[in-house]
């Protein structure tokens, strides 16, 4: 990815073929956002005290759990900790405001979380030595650092549930122009209309002009007229192979109009590398990251799984029982469903469901795709049916809301899965995995992942497992916090679920 922004802001990642019908924006749709536009331009200040109000709130609830907490253990220390609170808060606001963390600008919430994370992990680690200096009480001392390794974890969660809430607005967003053929910039638009938060607002498509070499990287005056008459600040350019002179013209070009402009490679399946661009050296290329096999990551996450599994499978006791009523009461048969799927480096395992079929799912499947050429084509293509006859009423509604994986939770107990994690694939499947086995194995499966939260059954077979080479390419702690908060809304939605 090129680019003459001289403050380097991450493309949007995820960039996965189009699922929606309707990703490109209509003439009648770009006039009406028009006006919007230029108005909403102007006022860059609300996503900026959205931010701020959601970290605000996070760092007020973790400062009033401490308060409670003192009262309850150390009397002495909680009048302390309600005057030291303010200037708590505006300090890590602060640090943030000083680390651009609260200027307009587009930033991966992976990498967000990361930087959010900095400043609190610094602060995590000086406060309890602090508060022996100014209290002399151990068991203070002990929860305030308690506090703090919570907050590690609570205040980048709440950022990037901030974004993803706030998403929603209508005027979130900094608006774009994206400028290509047809098909590259239907992937793009796809790209920024699912993952919102990341906060680009695609208000026209527009087609490139024809350059030397008869490739779409010439200059669109309908792109330069947004850019003139509605103050659109962010150009995003999808490039096909062009000489260096011409790709250094093009950008010079549109940099006179644009206050940032963006080159993405327009390439079929660059899926798994478009996030992960970097400079080494002098040089100029794709990376892929490898943070599996370090040790510290892999105990990081290991001990992600083994608390969250744990803690989860606590609380919903009650839930799992009323789930298993409802399955007995719906059709004859077992209330749980086992299936064998692979699993780390290949090896196999038997996964766990709640079982939403009836019982003689395969002869019902095979009657139907023998008689049903329309049923056969999509089940070749998504691996999967819309309209399943095999799904019982209850497993129908279990699967809407994905409550049939919960019994998943053992399986993350024993090893064999991780919370977060690729597809467990089938090992019927492997043989139309194009190969790529070799990288999606390198990693446990998760009960939720990438290709989850990107539109889950509506996203075919090839989609989902190009999806999980993007997620072990780019697997990071950070990555699997963001996909973990934006599964929670996808799941209580039902969005994607046939």
């Amino acid at each position: 990815m090129a680019s003459v922004d001289t403050k380097p802001m991450p493309t949007p990642s995820f960039v996965a073929p189009s699922v929606a019908s309707d990703v490109l924006l209509r003439p009648s749709a770009q006039t009406e956002v028009a006006a919007a536009t230029r108005h909403e331009a102007a006022r860059p200040w609300r996503m900026t005290a959205l931010l701020m109000a959601g970290d605000t709130l996070a760092l007020g609830v973790l400062l009033y759990v401490l308060h409670i907490a003192s009262l309850w253990v150390a009397p002495a220390f909680a009048p302390m900790v309600m005057s030291a609170a303010p200037i708590a808060v505006g300090s890590v606001l602060s640090l943030y405001v000083g680390m651009g963390l609260y200027r307009t600008r587009v930033m991966h919430p992976v990498e967000e979380l990361r930087s959010i994370a900095v400043p609190v992990t610094g602060l995590a680690l000086i406060a309890p030595g602090f508060t022996y200096m100014m209290a002399g009480s151990p068991v203070a001392v002990g929860l305030v650092a308690a506090t703090g390794a919570l907050a590690v974890v609570v205040v980048p969660l709440a950022r990037i549930t901030t974004r993803i809430m706030g998403a929603h607005l209508p005027w979130w967003g900094v608006p774009a122009v994206v400028v290509g053929s047809t098909s590259a910039t239907a992937r793009i638009v796809d790209t920024m209309k699912r993952w919102p938060e990341i906060g680009l607002r695609p208000v026209a498509v527009c087609e490139a002009g024809t350059g030397q070499h008869g490739t779409r990287t010439g200059s669109s005056p309908e792109a330069l007229h947004w850019a003139r008459q509605h103050q659109v600040p962010y150009a995003i350019l999808a490039e096909e192979a062009v000489p260096a002179d011409q790709r250094a013209h093009t950008l010079a070009h549109y940099s006179q109009f644009f206050e940032h402009v963006f080159c993405v490679p327009a390439t079929d399946g660059m899926v798994a590398t478009w996030t992960t661009t970097a400079t080494c050296d002098g040089l100029y290329g794709f990376g892929v990251r490898h943070l599996q096999h370090q040790t510290a990551a892999r105990f990081m996450k290991r001990a992600l799984d083994v608390v969250g599994a744990a803690s989860l499978l606590i609380m919903l006791l009650p839930v799992f029982a009323a789930i298993a009523l409802a399955i007995r009461y719906a059709s004859p048969g077992p209330v749980f469903y086992r299936q064998t799927r692979m699993g780390y480096q290949g090896r196999t395992f038997t996964v766990f469901k709640f079982r939403t079929m009836y019982t003689d799912a395969d002869t019902r499947l095979d009657d139907l795709l023998a008689r049903n050429p329309r049923c056969r084509a999509e089940y070749e293509q998504y691996h999967k049916l819309h309209n399943d006859p095999r799904v019982t009423s209850v497993g129908q509604w279990l699967r809407r809301y994905s409550l049939d994986e919960l019994p998943q939770l053992l399986n993350v107990l024993r090893g064999d899965m991780s919370l977060v994690g690729p597809r467990a694939y089938m090992p019927k499947e492997l043989f139309q995995m194009r190969g790529l086995s070799r990288v999606v194995l390198q990693t446990p499966p998760g009960i939720t992942g990438l290709w989850q939260v990107s539109g889950r059954n509506a996203v075919s077979f090839s989609s989902r497992v190009d999806l999980d080479v993007h997620y072990v390419h780019n697997w990071s702690p950070w990555l699997d916090l963001y996909l973990l908060a934006r599964t929670l809304p996808v799941v209580c939605t039902g969005r994607g679920a046939h």
